[in-house]
């Protein structure tokens, strides 16, 4: 692919880039359920602090850290609705402690008494503690103790498996708060690309826009309108673990971890490119990065940029067989993202692949929608594409369309020209 800048170039206009668009909207957090989330938060932060709970008075601190901090969060990989939730809970203090009473400790406060709202909803992990809640959404709560104030954020947390003997008990490095504000400064934002974006994020939400006409009775936060202006980086890393999730979750092992994917896209994040360019970028860097590793006999070592010895491959690559299955996985989809460009291709064809790299239902779903908004004809495999795979404004279109909707699937008016 060319790398035009957005300065002559409208990439929504290219069917490559709107399908990619429209699958990052379908697994994306919305706004509302961004507001959502917020509210639970702050639901739970009362509930741990509330009279009685054995946390009463020993916590410093919750933030939030991986994905959502940044921007990246996609739907859970074990539910076809629903997202994961990271939030730090930092402790004042651990006096003495074990890793194991430590994250018992917080599964107490949270699970509550027999009929607590949390009660039959609350699990024990082996480094959190999972509340999960009926619509697929769940927040994992980490504990973590502070290292040094003069070093805000910097912690560790707690590893404890409950099947394992106590001795195999540890702390771990990490300073995931650091390593968020490292990403959100670095990571480019096109201003046009983020307005255009953050557009069709807030039209596709539906439940967002009865939310705003009850602002009044259902606060809604600042990001639920400004989500969305984000940078390219940032979608294609969303598309990028949605990828991953398709191809691991048959395999029933460990997936590679998010917050790698968000370090090495970084490595490599530049302003100008659009989400296609950036899904190129990214996987051909993974993959040399991967590639470089495995020639040496060596697992992939990624590290938190901001805090040395924070690894961010504690627990994948296990082995030289996952490290040999995200190899082959990253040079199929950059195969496959070499179709989904390919104007030569049916739009039948191109679905088609769509479906392979990010799942049937979604695809599906990005389809159909588009099929409406271009005809039958488009969806029974007709090339009504420019021969730079841009769209054809034929009337024809425009009368297929339904006439309830005024505007495009993208939320700006067809133009017919």
């Amino acid at each position: 692919m060319n790398k035009p800048t957005y300065e002559n170039f409208r990439p929504f206009s290219v069917i490559g880039e709107r399908l990619l668009a429209s699958t990052a909207i379908k697994i994306e957090l919305p706004p509302s359920q961004h507001a959502l989330m917020v509210q639970r938060k702050a639901a739970i932060e009362k509930h741990l602090e509330r009279e009685g709970s054995p946390l009463k008075g020993l916590i410093r601190l919750f933030y939030q850290q991986g994905s959502v901090a940044i921007g990246a969060t996609i739907r859970a990989k074990f539910r076809q609705e629903g997202f994961d939730i990271d939030i730090i809970v930092e402790l004042l203090e651990r006096g003495s402690l074990t890793p194991a009473e430590v994250l018992d400790l917080l599964y107490e406060a949270m699970r509550g008494e027999p009929g607590s709202r949390y009660y039959d909803c609350t699990e024990r992990q082996s480094r959190c503690v999972t509340v999960y809640y009926a619509d697929g959404m769940h927040l994992d709560l980490s504990p973590a103790v502070l290292l040094d104030e003069r070093d805000p954020r910097r912690s560790y947390i707690f590893h404890s498996k409950l099947e394992e003997p106590r001795w195999k008990d540890t702390t771990i490095l990490t300073n995931c708060f650091g390593f968020v504000a490292h990403y959100n400064e670095r990571c480019p934002i096109d201003q046009m690309f983020a307005e255009d974006y953050g557009r069709l994020v807030r039209d596709a939400d539906l439940q967002l826009q009865v939310m705003m006409k009850d602002a009044d009775s259902v606060p809604v936060p600042v990001h639920s309108t400004t989500v969305g202006g984000k940078s390219a980086v940032t979608v294609a890393l969303q598309l990028l673990k949605r990828n991953r999730n398709i191809r691991w979750l048959p395999r029933n092992r460990r997936m590679p971890a998010s917050v790698m994917f968000s370090c090495l896209s970084l490595e490599v994040a530049e302003a100008g490119r659009t989400i296609g360019q950036n899904v190129k970028v990214i996987a051909e860097h993974v993959l040399d990065r991967l590639i470089r590793a495995k020639s040496v006999g060596e697992l992939l070592h990624v590290e938190n940029p901001v805090c040395r010895g924070d690894v961010f491959t504690d627990r994948w690559p296990v082995n030289h067989t996952d490290q040999d299955l995200l190899i082959g996985d990253m040079r199929l989809l950059l195969r496959q993202l070499a179709e989904l460009f390919d104007d030569r291709r049916s739009f039948k064809d191109r679905s088609k692949t769509l479906e392979d790299m990010f799942g049937e239902t979604v695809a599906k779903q990005v389809v159909d929608e588009f099929s409406v908004e271009m005809g039958q004809s488009v969806r029974s495999g007709s090339h009504l594409l420019g021969a730079t795979g841009g769209i054809l404004a034929a009337p024809t279109l425009v009368s297929a369309r339904p006439a309830a909707p005024r505007n495009t699937f993208y939320g700006t008016k067809w133009s017919k020209s």
